[in-house]
């Protein structure tokens, strides 16, 4: 059986599941966790904070579609006969004309805000605490500080200007707090926490806040900065945060795929992950539902039914070398084989089910008298990057790594570029990824530059949230892309709309400039 550091939710359920998020502050709590005379050793002090750590599986299942739709990643195309339709939603992130309604940033939004609250109710929880020890209670404490300024960060990724609600007691509607103060509190916050955190790499700390955690969510944070519109860049500090958590105990896999195989918690280069199961009956790692196709999992082995909805956008999975195995380690193409008959397996359509990489409309089908469509039901490259267990079934194993060693070292070699020192090291730290990922050194760089550091976080970061952050680093997200047109000089789709189910429930909030107001 699976061990892991994190324990399930096994507290107070009932009233986790019916949180309000904090921009429902009004709304009665039913019940509470009680932990008065509860948190006197460790495993204990965990199913306190058990509930902190799962809202970590809500970021993988909501911001995949946030993050990596809305910026150069991955598309939701109408399939051929209306299925993923679902009212345009998926076509507005692709042409990035979303709307305060549209139905993945609702999700996004909802997901972040209620986490955040089920934050603030396990701190003060803990913190009112007199059964454990001040040493526990602080270390406790730094972790539910560290997970919520995770939220925070992603709220401010985001939606730039956002409530920042930190006390559970606090139950007046807030407003938006602009860009810059939420940007202020996390540097002041991670700088408060970092090195309360516990800074061991091993099996007990694998699925918690850590030092690791706390310094790469920091460098992150100056990273952006600029893109942010918050600071000059903090190249320097964010390279400075790097060092420090390559100073710890992580390593870069040898091996790419021990990071999305079955039973990925064995690997080094985990830094922040949400812990998943087989057995997860809520907030599930359901990629297999979302990307193969209806028939997929006869030529996988596996028993599941899928959706056959997501898919690679056509211009990214064409940057990849064909013979880097990341190509196919990332994207499932090619003839789906019936392992009965040795044949290509046939659609509903009667058509071969080889997933290519090109999505093309179905002429005629056009809607709205837009160029978006319906595409065959085959079309496009899945995601093939977390291993296809056979006997899963609703809910895969594999855990979500939120945050890697490969990214520490790509952001440091980024920073140091942008600063133009040392790029010699700019070129280590990046061929170290490159390497690992070839298997061999014959296709390193004599040196690197922006152009080269982005293609290898798309290379190295496929499916994994980072397209919307990238994109507007480098200056890509607004550009022409499959059936999306330039959105070049439209510089407010950087950030989300305020939801209207937001502000329908707290009249405090403030639209987000460049969108209708409320």
């Amino acid at each position: 059986m699976k061990k892991k550091s994190i324990i399930s939710l096994i507290l107070g359920a009932c009233v986790l599941l019916s949180l309000p998020s904090c921009f429902n502050l009004d709304e009665e709590v039913y019940g509470t966790i009680p932990a008065d005379n509860f948190g006197k050793n460790e495993g204990e002090i965990n199913a306190i904070i058990g509930p902190v750590y799962n809202t970590l599986k809500k970021y993988y299942n909501n911001f995949q579609y946030v993050s990596d739709l809305g910026g150069e990643m991955s598309i939701v195309p109408t399939r051929r006969g209306g299925d993923w339709w679902d009212g345009g939603r998926y076509r507005e992130m692709h042409f990035q004309n979303w709307t305060n309604v549209t139905g993945v940033l609702v999700s996004g939004w909802n997901a972040a805000t209620q986490s955040v609250s089920s934050c603030n109710l396990v701190y003060e929880t803990i913190n009112n605490s007199e059964s454990l020890t001040p040493e526990a209670k602080a270390s406790a404490l730094a972790e539910i500080r560290g997970v919520r300024a995770f939220w925070i960060y992603a709220l401010c990724e985001y939606w730039g200007n956002v409530p920042l609600v930190v006390d559970f007691k606090d139950t007046d509607l807030p407003t938006n707090k602009p860009r810059q103060e939420v940007y202020n509190w996390l540097v002041k916050e991670l700088n408060e926490i970092k090195d309360l955190c516990r800074s061991d790499v091993s099996a007990a700390s694998y699925g918690k806040f850590t030092k690791g955690a706390a310094y790469t969510l920091l460098a992150k944070i100056y990273l952006n900065a600029e893109a942010w519109g918050v600071d000059s860049g903090k190249w320097q500090q964010a390279a400075d945060a790097c060092d420090v958590v390559m100073g710890l105990d992580y390593v870069l896999e040898p091996n790419w795929k021990t990071n999305f195989q079955v039973h990925n918690e064995s690997s080094k280069e985990a830094i922040l992950a949400a812990c998943y199961s087989a057995q997860d009956t809520q907030d599930r790692h359901q990629m297999h539902y979302r990307t193969l196709h209806y028939k997929d999992n006869i030529a996988l082995g596996g028993t599941w039914s899928s959706w056959n909805g997501t898919c690679a956008l056509p211009d990214y999975v064409k940057r990849f070398d064909t013979e880097d195995p990341r190509y196919h380690g990332s994207f499932l193409l090619g003839e789906m084989i019936d392992p009965a008959t040795g044949q290509v397996l046939i659609t509903a359509h009667d058509r071969p089910l080889i997933h290519t990489v090109d999505v093309t409309i179905i002429p005629g089908t056009e809607r709205d008298g837009t160029v978006w469509g319906d595409v065959q039901q085959e079309d496009g490259g899945r995601c093939n990057k977390w291993d296809y267990d056979k006997a899963t079934l609703n809910a895969m194993e594999n855990d979500f790594h939120i945050f890697r060693l490969a990214d520490v070292y790509l952001m440091k070699a980024e920073a140091l570029v942008r600063m133009g020192k040392d790029l010699g090291e700019a070129t280590r730290l990046v061929n170290a990824v490159r390497e690992r990922g070839y298997g061999h050194s014959g296709k390193n760089y004599d040196s690197v530059d922006l152009e080269k550091i982005q293609l290898e976080r798309k290379f190295e970061f496929a499916w994994e949230c980072h397209a919307h952050q990238d994109d507007i680093r480098f200056g890509t997200f607004w550009d022409a892309r499959w059936l999306k047109e330039s959105t070049k000089g439209k510089d407010y789709l950087a950030i989300y709309p305020v939801p209207l189910a937001a502000w329908q429930t707290n009249q405090n909030l403030k639209q987000n400039p460049g969108y209708p107001s409320f």
